[in-house]
């Protein structure tokens, strides 16, 4: 079994307000998010912002927890760090909150990409690659914390060179579903282009 992970995000200031509390399809974001999820991992490890980490209404599957000191608000590589920190699991599946498309579909598809060499599997769309999205090997811990201790956050840095990039317009049905919403007008696009 594996474990999850859903990145919460900040205060979004690009969208206006937190995007973890958008809604699309009369569901929260970080609540389809959890959907998304929760056949497919054991524990959801939903990492918040300190200042809405309560309004988030979680079951018994998920724990909502903040980024670990001393590593806190340093993008998506310490909520990656807080995550695989948390887990007993050799595999997690990250999941921004801002990617309300991604369901099962997309979690197993990817998952069909692990094989014993990889440490982790992300997608790639349109030429641009998600890489706060996808399967990690808990293996990443120890180089996550080294790369936050040495003030580099970028998320492709994690990466050992045994990561699978998977191009999703290449090999997926759907590969709009890993796309980031990062500004209402993208939302409201969404909401024309998908009823």
């Amino acid at each position: 079994m594996a474990d999850g992970i859903i990145l919460t995000g900040g205060m979004s200031e690009r969208f206006g307000s937190p995007k973890a509390f958008a809604v699309w399809k009369e569901s929260y974001f970080y609540e389809r998010a959890i959907q998304a999820l929760q056949n497919e991992v054991k524990i959801i490890w939903l990492i918040s912002h300190p200042s809405f980490a309560g309004r988030i209404k979680a079951g018994e599957q998920v724990k909502v927890r903040e980024d670990l000191p001393p590593h806190k608000e340093k993008g998506p590589l310490a909520g990656l760090y807080t995550g695989l920190s948390c887990t007993e699991e050799e595999w997690v599946f990250m999941l921004p909150v801002d990617m309300p498309l991604i369901t099962a579909d997309e979690v197993r598809f990817l998952a069909s990409y692990i094989t014993p060499e990889a440490d982790a599997v992300v997608p790639e769309a349109g030429g641009r690659l998600a890489p706060a999205c996808g399967w990690f090997r808990k293996a990443l811990l120890s180089k996550a914390e080294a790369q936050l201790e040495s003030g580099d956050y970028r998320m492709k840095s994690v990466f050992s060179g045994n990561e699978r990039v998977i191009d999703v317009n290449q090999s997926y049905w759907r590969p709009e579903a890993f796309e980031n919403i990062n500004t209402v007008r993208q939302l409201e696009e969404l909401n024309r282009k998908i009823k």
